[in-house]
């Protein structure tokens, strides 16, 4: 198969546009809510204040994990989902069990994430860490609702999980590398 622009086959072209259509949705989506629609900060803004705030958006952020959990055990009892002692593959109860996987690492690079950004990210910008999670929680939702209906259809929401973490990880490497900090 001949290479396109960039080197990419033709077949790959469709995940670059997801990819590009992740960073647009993400950015747009953060900055139109940071801008337009909310406009909160806390109170105060000392240890214990970000502690608690990473701590509601990180348990807010587990519940798709918990919910998919939740519902693989109640599938684990369905015979219909099992071929001998094997997992029917691309059952529902597989696709759950690739949810939580993938979910519970998306999850861990979330956490890290966001405990950096409440450590470092100064009060006006506060708002970032609800935002984030608000995303977090849309990409979870597309991911396991695309997963269902097509394993490509995934993808959407992976990368609006997934890209969010990564300018966050860009964002605390500046941050700790220079000490700057970069409006959020």
């Amino acid at each position: 198969m001949g290479r396109g622009p960039l080197g990419f086959s033709r077949r790959t072209w469709p995940f670059v546009k997801v990819l590009v259509g992740n960073w647009l949705f993400s950015i747009a989506f953060y900055i139109g809510m940071k801008q337009f629609v909310f406009f909160w900060t806390p109170a105060s803004w000392d240890v214990a204040d970000r502690l608690e705030l990473m701590v509601e958006c990180s348990i807010l952020a587990a519940l798709p994990a918990v919910a998919a959990i939740a519902i693989v055990a109640a599938q684990r009892l369905n015979p219909d989902m099992w071929v001998g002692q094997q997992v029917k593959r691309n059952s529902a109860l597989d696709i759950n069990t690739r949810v939580i996987l993938n979910t519970v690492e998306q999850f861990l690079l979330f956490l890290v994430g966001i405990a950096g950004v409440a450590l470092y990210v100064p009060l006006t910008e506060a708002r970032s860490l609800p935002l984030l999670t608000t995303l977090f929680l849309l990409g979870r939702i597309l991911f396991w609702i695309g997963y269902h209906k097509n394993p490509h259809l995934r993808a959407f929401g992976f990368g609006i999980t997934f890209y969010p973490i990564v300018g966050v990880f860009v964002w605390l490497m500046i941050r700790m590398l220079t000490g700057y900090t970069v409006p959020i």
